[in-house]
């Protein structure tokens, strides 16, 4: 058994990418992509309070390998935002 602290609620997810990010405002429109996986439980945001600022992109309950064409172009609207 594998036990993560990762988030599947939008809030808090935004939330915890803001505090790894301090220096730049994110907002919902900017991660929509990302929220939208994370609101579907395909992926999960860990949370910064337990990793620090080097937490992940998880596989969610609903996660199938057939999602990593959603989970690419969100990652692509990430970087397009320039929060990486």
């Amino acid at each position: 058994m594998n036990i993560e602290f990762a988030t599947c609620v939008k809030r808090t997810a935004l939330g915890y990418l803001q505090k790894i990010y301090p220096t730049k405002t994110i907002t919902e429109d900017q991660v929509s992509r990302l929220l939208d996986l994370v609101d579907r439980d395909i992926v999960r945001i860990q949370d910064p309070y337990m990793y620090g600022n080097r937490i992940g992109v998880v596989q969610g309950k609903n996660y199938k390998p057939e999602n990593m064409p959603e989970i690419n172009e969100a990652i692509a609207q990430f970087k397009e935002n320039d929060l990486t």
